[in-house]
């Protein structure tokens, strides 16, 4: 159920990006960007502690979900999948930490 943008408004959100590595075998590799949710005009953004910001596209808002528990969502009270494109690299932080 897609909720109300308006109530999403501050609220703890887990953006969760998925990088399809072998499409076959149906391998991923998942990272995740948490933060507060924030609505302006329409548009969801997620605002991490130190400050960056991601704009959720718009194919992906219908696909806000409420937090299910999942380990991985930590204390999200809600999260949404986004698909990166292959060309897009996920970072380690344990090989760079500065990142």
């Amino acid at each position: 159920m897609i909720p109300n943008l308006n109530q999403l408004e501050g609220r703890k959100f887990c953006v969760v990006f998925v990088k399809v590595l072998d499409p076959v075998t149906e391998k991923v590799q998942l990272q995740c960007m948490r933060g507060r949710a924030s609505i302006d005009r329409g548009r969801v953004s997620v605002i991490d502690k130190h400050g960056a910001v991601f704009t959720i596209p718009n194919i992906s808002i219908p696909n806000i979900m409420p937090s299910d528990g999942t380990k991985l969502l930590q204390d999200a009270e809600y999260f949404v999948f986004v698909k990166l494109d292959d060309s897009i690299q996920l970072f380690n932080p344990d090989v760079d930490p500065t990142l």
